[in-house]
């Protein structure tokens, strides 16, 4: 009797092991998921948003950008996956930077043209006066 319990805990043993591991691979597999998507999405991101940048007469000149550390193969530059994502990333800070940025100057705007209007009124009642 003692030798099967025995023999049950290291089968309960070996299972928990053997779940552990694949536990740590699907995370694993799920973060480097994680990290594709978010690298997509971000060049999305960027392609919507060089597109706008086109139709408002502005040019692209926020393309990408090569760092000094690619891998080579014949004629053409491959960036590793961890570059892409520091690309990735640097693009969406700079896209909500430059949200960021216009989000600003239309309010700066759109004070302005409060003031005028403000003005506008004061101006029309003197007259009126």
């Amino acid at each position: 009797m003692a030798k099967r319990l025995t023999d049950i805990q290291k089968y309960a043993e070996a299972t928990k092991e053997a779940l552990s591991h694949q536990l740590l691979e699907f995370q694993s597999s799920a973060q480097e998921n994680h990290n594709v998507i978010h690298a997509q999405l971000s060049e999305l991101v960027d392609y919507i948003h060089r597109g706008s940048a086109d139709k408002k007469g502005e040019s692209g000149s926020r393309g990408l950008q090569k760092p000094a550390n690619t891998q080579k193969e014949g004629s053409a530059v491959t960036l590793t996956f961890e570059q892409r994502v520091q690309m990735a990333q640097r693009r969406i800070v700079q896209t909500v930077l430059d949200a960021d940025a216009n989000r600003e100057s239309q309010d700066a705007a759109e004070q302005d043209r409060e003031r005028r209007r403000k003005k506008s009124r004061s101006l029309k009642r003197r007259r009126k006066d």
